[in-house]
């Protein structure tokens, strides 16, 4: 009774696990994978970040504030001295003649503090402000091309991986198919050696296939599996037992998707971010001419100032107190920098030069990539007619394998061949479907 009762709540979690388990089709599993993988989170954060710079970019239009405080209080007085008052007094009167040549001493200032504001306007800074903006735009525009790419190439991924399971599932199948037909002959095997037909030899020879398709059958159910996980993670479902629907692996007519490689190479994004970095380059020529280009600013500042530890003396002549402002102006012209900046200057124009280059080389290399493209999926296209004829010839030749056994006019290993080749052309069939879809959808990624 507890035996019985162990594996009827076995039974039920395996049953709750069934239920639970997602079942998602292709389009799905793309739009999982836009939604949570995490490599593409990461790239809208990049999006993000860019954006941030482009605004911190266009703050350097406004004026630049800086408050700045200085309070101290010494140890001891900061102006001290001691000495004798010159005769010469004297000669100033009466009142001043009984001073003449008395001692003296002061010991003033031992305290402190002053708050000055700027506020600096640039009125022209060589054109680096606007160069600076258009970089950080340049850049962010970079970037999102660059999530694009990143998006494009994790659903290139995601779909090799749902191809790759459906093949094995589509192998599965095949297998099942061929167990079947293999009980069906140790049914045939095991009459004839009763009958004294055939000798027990035939009848291991059926088993080790079994062990071989059985041994064949956990090899392609581990592999589902590891699939399965790797799929998960791909999508943001990691830990979370999911299965696809197998969908169709029926082709479609690759001419009907086919673009010319002119337009295909010219909506690229690869094309278009050669392009911002020969954008980039010429902003930054004109950045660096701007560093040896005067500078003008404007500004207001106002400061208060208090000065403490005076004597009453000192402050009966002294004002302890100062408050004021100004307004001012400046022009900074970089006349030592010239020599050395014209070089400067002309090493950002060679890199310029690179840039268009580089996108030169850019633009044949991607048309070679389409084409390239293109040919492995009219290929791809032509090995399923081809698996298909293999399918039907080992299906007919399986058939008649079957008969003549059954007849006595061909021996056991003749059919156990026929199945094996049956076997194998299923499962080439499969693999050309996938593979064809792969290479559609790397065409499609390469050309939309």
């Amino acid at each position: 009774m507890k035996r019985l009762i162990v594996i009827i709540f076995h039974f039920s979690l395996f049953t709750f696990h069934l239920s639970a388990q997602q079942m998602l089709n292709l389009s799905e599993c793309l739009e999982l994978a836009r939604q949570n993988n995490r490599s593409l989170q990461n790239a809208a954060l990049e999006i993000e970040m860019a954006g941030e710079q482009k605004k911190e970019a266009f703050t350097k239009y406004f004026p630049d504030i800086q408050a700045n405080v200085l309070a101290f209080q010494a140890f001891d007085e900061m102006i001290k001295g001691d000495g004798t008052i010159p005769m010469e007094v004297a000669g100033l009167g009466p009142d001043f003649a009984i001073y003449a040549g008395a001692p003296f001493s002061y010991s003033e200032l031992s305290r402190a503090y002053s708050a000055t504001l700027t506020l600096t306007q640039p009125i022209y800074a060589g054109g680096r402000i606007r160069a600076g903006n258009k970089l950080a735009e340049i850049g962010r525009d970079a970037v999102t091309l660059q999530m694009q790419m990143k998006e494009k190439d994790v659903l290139q991924k995601v779909s090799e991986n749902y191809w790759q399971i459906a093949t094995v599932k589509y192998n599965l199948s095949t297998i099942e198919a061929a167990e079947e037909q293999v009980n069906a002959v140790m049914d045939m095997v095991e009459q004839y050696v009763k009958a004294g037909v055939t000798t027990r030899n035939d009848l291991l020879k059926v088993r080790l296939r079994q062990q071989e398709l059985a041994s064949n059958r956990l090899k392609l159910e581990n592999a589902e599996h590891v699939l399965l996980l790797l799929l998960a993670q791909q999508i943001g479902m990691a830990g979370r037992p999911i299965d696809i629907v197998s969908d169709a692996l029926q082709p479609t007519n690759p001419v009907e998707v086919r673009v010319a490689m002119e337009d295909a190479v010219a909506g690229r994004e690869e094309m278009a971010l050669v392009q911002k970095n020969i954008e980039a380059n010429e902003w930054q020529v004109k950045m660096e001419r701007g560093k040896y280009l005067p500078t003008v600013a404007v500004g207001v500042m106002g400061y208060h100032a208090e000065l403490g530890g005076l004597s009453d003396n000192v402050q009966k002549y002294m004002n302890t107190t100062m408050t004021n402002g100004l307004v001012f102006g400046t022009v900074s012209v970089p006349i030592m920098s010239w020599w050395g900046g014209k070089h400067a200057v002309k090493r950002s124009q060679l890199r310029l030069q690179q840039a268009r280059n580089e996108a030169d080389d850019a633009r044949e290399q991607l048309a070679v990539d389409v084409e390239s493209s293109w040919s492995q999926l009219t290929v791809a296209y032509k090995q399923i007619e081809i698996a298909r004829t293999s399918v039907e010839e080992a299906a007919e030749n399986l058939r008649m394998s079957t008969e003549q056994y059954k007849s006595g006019t061909v021996k056991l290993s003749d059919l156990l061949d026929a199945e094996t080749l049956n076997r194998q052309s299923c499962n080439q069939l499969s693999e050309a479907m996938a593979n064809y879809q792969v290479r559609l959808a790397d065409y499609l990624r390469k050309t939309r």
